[in-house]
């Protein structure tokens, strides 16, 4: 063999073998790592002539080469989750059940995902992948704390509706009867897809989402904001007088208001009209909704100075009213996300102490464990999670709470 066919043989096979070590970082089954090991022996082998002692070589060579390329990659293919069940699980064929009457059912996850059914609610995991796995609530509550990994994959399925998630904390309730899906989330994003909503449905943190199948209608708002669907009453027809056709005119169209604009995603709108009218003079002198609507409206576009100016607005002008309390919760989110943990603890406590039954209670709690724990408070942690778990025991934080008390 000249050393031309050798130079030749040998980039076939490293332009072989540049191409595995470029899928390092994708999911690579077994299928594509057989056909790329037949494309390099082919191309190694392409010649007639029998093999002399340095092609045997270096066949060996780029043989072992690819072995420890493909092991490495099928090293780093996650394995597939592990969990189990904790709580009073009733048994109804293949769900989970929860009687009303007793505590939440838990599913805990060897990722750190922790879901819990409520009180008479049924649910059942359906598939568990390396990446994640798909629930399936046939009724009733459901709340999920979802890790958020590199591919991580995971669905929550309620009738015709499908949640996809890859990492963030929210509750879903779904009533068969009234084939109405119940989302609320309190960390990250999800698409929601189903009835009306081909295309998906991008649902933020802090926001509410109410669904109705059998109408298609979907009704997107604030978080802290209520949401009534009903209908409203019809009244009887008016007796009016007849009206000549020069007396009649059109009502002109009255423009949207900003927690309307807020409830349509339409964020950045709220903050032009903000901008339009003052930002100062509206988050000094404006009604509360137009004030929760510009904070809620800020934090979605990430602009987190302007939110935390509406919250604080909240608290100062409006002190006492849910929103003032719920305000305390967020600031201490965004702060726990920037970072700031001691912050986001006097934020918590904050909320805590304003909101002891408050629908953040547990989460605000739970978060303050985690603080506590990465600010290396262990006795603090300590403390905080005996009181999580005396208070919320089968809450999204409870596997963690146990496992920061020391061994009995």
């Amino acid at each position: 063999m000249t050393p031309v066919e050798g130079g030749d043989l040998y980039e076939r096979g490293a332009a072989n073998l540049a191409r595995v070590a470029r899928q390092l970082d994708e999911r690579i089954d077994e299928p594509r790592h057989a056909a790329g090991r037949e494309r390099l022996l082919s191309a190694l082998t392409k010649r007639a002539r029998p093999p002399s002692t340095a092609r045997r070589l270096l066949l060996l060579a780029a043989t072992l080469a690819l072995a420890a390329v493909v092991g490495v990659v099928l090293e780093r293919r996650p394995a597939q989750l592990e969990y189990r069940v904790a709580g009073p699980v009733v048994a109804d064929g293949p769900w989970l059940g929860v009687a009303p009457s007793g505590g939440a059912v838990g599913m805990h996850f060897s990722d750190g995902t922790e879901v819990d059914l409520g009180p008479g609610s049924k649910g059942r995991v359906a598939e568990v992948t390396g990446d994640g796995a798909r629930v399936v609530l046939g009724a009733g509550v459901l709340q999920a704390r979802v890790v958020h990994r590199p591919h991580a994959r995971w669905t929550v399925a309620a009738g015709p509706y499908t949640i996809e998630v890859t990492g963030t904390a929210f509750d879903v309730g779904w009533s068969t009867a009234g084939e109405e899906l119940d989302l609320s989330l309190h960390d990250g994003s999800v698409i929601v897809r189903g009835p009306s909503l081909p295309d998906g449905l991008r649902v933020a943190a802090g926001q509410r989402l109410v669904a109705r199948a059998g109408t298609g209608e979907a009704k997107l708002s604030p978080l802290l904001a209520p949401l009534p669907l009903a209908d409203p009453p019809v009244a009887g027809p008016a007796v009016r007088p007849a009206e000549e056709p020069s007396q009649v005119h059109p009502t002109p169209r009255p423009l949207p208001t900003w927690s309307e604009m807020l409830a349509d995603g339409n964020f950045r709108g709220v903050v032009e009209a903000a901008d339009a009218r003052g930002t100062d003079v509206a988050l000094s002198r404006g009604p509360l909704a137009d004030v929760v609507a510009l904070a809620d409206a800020a934090r979605y576009l990430h602009d987190r100075v302007l939110a935390k100016r509406g919250l604080l607005a909240e608290r100062s002008r409006f002190a006492g009213s849910a929103e003032a309390r719920g305000a305390a919760f967020v600031l201490g989110r965004m702060a726990d996300d920037g970072g700031s943990r001691d912050e986001a603890i006097r934020w918590y406590d904050t909320y805590l102490a304003e909101s002891p039954g408050g629908s953040f209670a547990a989460e605000a709690l739970g978060r303050k464990l985690v603080a506590l724990v990465e600010s290396g408070d262990t006795a603090g942690a300590r403390s905080v999670a005996k009181e999580y778990l005396r208070r919320f025991p089968h809450g999204a934080h409870a596997g963690y709470a146990h496992d920061r008390l020391p061994e009995p």
